[in-house]
């Protein structure tokens, strides 16, 4: 499934009419879907108004009341005009009429009445439904007036509301709606989610009950043809059998190496934790070997984890003071132990301390497989200047993990001011620009995490749970996103530098591609985990949670069945 702009789907009715599927007919099919799920989501429905406007989102209105005359409970039709804008949209209110419906007229009054009459009282709410059918995908600008004062009645009452499409008030291509707004209790998308509906606060009001995923996602395939929608969007929304074909693959003779090596860099001494829990992440996501390179280590890290001392710097002896005591100190990478084969992917930045960030231009040089860049290791200054005197692939064998504030500081860097608010505005237009700012894949964080890849192309993932907004969280996918970096892939990528074919270096080229499905994965399994956690703890969720929940969750898509 891919998300679509209202232009998008504007187009693909076009072209639905060119291939032979009229707007009647994606109009039958439409209000046909909306009539089956009503019944479905309310099966004690005692009452329906359905309130129709004038263009094709209230075609699909005069249909779904055409659908319940014939076979489920009474209805009602208010409408905005008896003369439709469209000729589909009139020839279905004829339908309805011919079928015994008699449309009235919507006013503020009409409306105020049916409300009083059957949401009067709150154990009758559940009896009455109200269908939004007012306005389609096409609304970017505030509500007139009227139309405010009629979402104003169908909001305070205690009603059910069923939406066609987008809620009345909702801009379709943003997360901020304009204005006043329809908050629907359910709401049916036509063809192809919109971008409203995965965004925060315009989420909200695709879905109020408490089973916002199923009730604000439901997508009905109305006859649009699949070849049609899949070229009009590159945008991919993550779900589960998307993501088991991304599953890297395991054999029965892997060792240790063979499953993938995960190199943290990462902690300070105020941020030990950090640096576990991104050691944790990595193990819980199929890690087969994981080092530690810090200054020091929590006391209660798991034993399994190697650690590897970071010295800050070295003795250097100026050749005028021979035998002399150094004089100056310089910094050393890698430090002794660590070698390519311990580095199919490194972590780097969780909890780092800033003072290590030297650390970023001698570690690209030396790194063989694909990096991911974290909290600290997102300094502006620091990442863009290693990235310019890095070797000439590296962007391309980055992930970048920024929340909001750290994608605003990254765009804003040599560049106009960027906010986090304006991120949050538009999070999918400032994660691709970032992406082909920086030439590495994005992973933007958020509510809904939206993933990334230069020349174009993302993912949008919603999966996950509000108790998630606590500390080391990030952490944790940081760790897991390096695991799934390092695995095999089915074309020989993967594993450590020795079994992959890599130059005398011990680099491999890693395909960007590869990093967008291991990144896209990883977001996903940790949103599930997530939500996996609160099932117990609601929202008292710690980051150790998470980690608990990662292996069962990747075993839930079938890896290691």
């Amino acid at each position: 499934m891919k998300l679509y702009t209202a232009a998008q789907m504007r187009e693909a009715d076009i072209r639905a009419t060119e291939a032979g599927v009229s707007t009647s007919l994606l109009m039958e099919a439409a209000g046909s879907a909306v009539a089956d799920r009503l019944l479905d989501l309310f099966p004690t429905a005692a009452s329906v108004l359905v309130l129709c406007g004038k263009g094709n989102n209230g075609g699909d209105g005069y249909v779904v009341a055409r659908r319940l005359l014939a076979g489920g409970p009474p209805v009602k039709v208010l409408e905005l005009s008896d003369q439709p804008s469209t000729p589909a949209a009139a020839a279905a209110r004829t339908a309805l009429v011919e079928a015994g419906g008699e449309p009235e007229p919507l006013t503020a009054a009409s409306l105020q009445e049916w409300v009083d009459r059957h949401c009067g009282e709150a154990g009758a709410a559940i009896e009455a439904v109200i269908v939004d059918a007012l306005l389609g995908s096409g609304l970017d600008r505030p509500l007139r007036e009227d139309l405010a004062e009629l979402v104003t009645i169908i909001n305070s009452g205690p009603c059910q509301v069923l939406a066609i499409d987008v809620p009345t008030g909702i801009d379709a291509d943003s997360p901020n709606p304009p204005g006043a707004h329809v908050r629907a209790d359910a709401t049916v998308q036509l063809a192809g989610p919109k971008i409203a509906a995965y965004f925060h606060p315009a989420r909200a009001a695709y879905a109020t009950g408490h089973d916002l995923r199923q009730r604000a996602e439901f997508v009905a395939d109305i006859g649009i043809p699949r070849a049609v929608l899949d070229e009009l969007s590159d945008v991919l929304v993550l779900d589960e059998s998307l993501l088991r074909a991304w599953l890297p693959p395991r054999p029965a003779t892997a060792h240790k190496y063979d499953a993938g090596t995960v190199a943290v860099i990462a902690g300070s001494q105020r941020y030990l934790g950090a640096a576990e829990l991104a050691c944790r992440g990595a193990w819980r996501g199929g890690a087969g070997l994981v080092t530690l390179v810090a200054n020091a280590r929590l006391a209660g890290a798991w034993p399994e984890t190697i650690f590897a001392p970071l010295d800050a710097a070295e003795p250097s002896h100026d050749a005028a003071h021979s035998g002399s005591e150094y004089v100056r100190e310089l910094p050393r990478w890698p430090p002794p132990g660590l070698e390519p084969r311990h580095a199919a992917a490194c972590v780097v930045g969780p909890g780092l301390d800033p003072g290590s960030l030297w650390l970023l231009e001698p570690l690209l040089d030396w790194s063989p497989g694909p990096l991911v860049f974290d909290a600290a290791a997102l300094e502006p200054a620091a990442l863009m200047r290693a990235l310019a005197e890095g070797p000439d692939d590296v962007a391309a064998r980055i992930v970048l993990t920024p929340h909001a504030g750290e994608a605003a500081r990254l765009l804003s860097h040599g560049s106009e001011p960027v906010s986090a608010h304006d991120i949050a505005g538009d999070p999918l237009a400032h994660a691709l620009r970032l992406a082909e700012t920086t030439g590495a894949t994005v992973v933007l964080k958020g509510p809904t995490t939206v993933i990334a890849k230069p020349g174009g192309g993302a993912a949008v993932s919603s999966r996950g749970h509000r108790g998630m907004a606590a500390g080391g969280t990030g952490d944790v996918l940081a760790g897991l996103l390096g695991a799934l970096l390092a695995a095999p892939t089915g074309n020989g990528e993967g594993g450590s530098p020795q079994h992959r074919g890599g130059d005398a270096s011990g680099r491999d080229a890693v395909s960007p591609v590869n990093l967008f499905e291991r990144a896209c994965l990883a977001v996903f399994v940790h949103g599930v985990a997530g939500e996996r956690a609160a099932r117990a703890l609601g929202n008292a969720l710690i980051a150790n949670d998470l980690v608990d929940e990662l292996g069962l969750t990747l075993a839930g898509l079938g890896w290691g069945a």
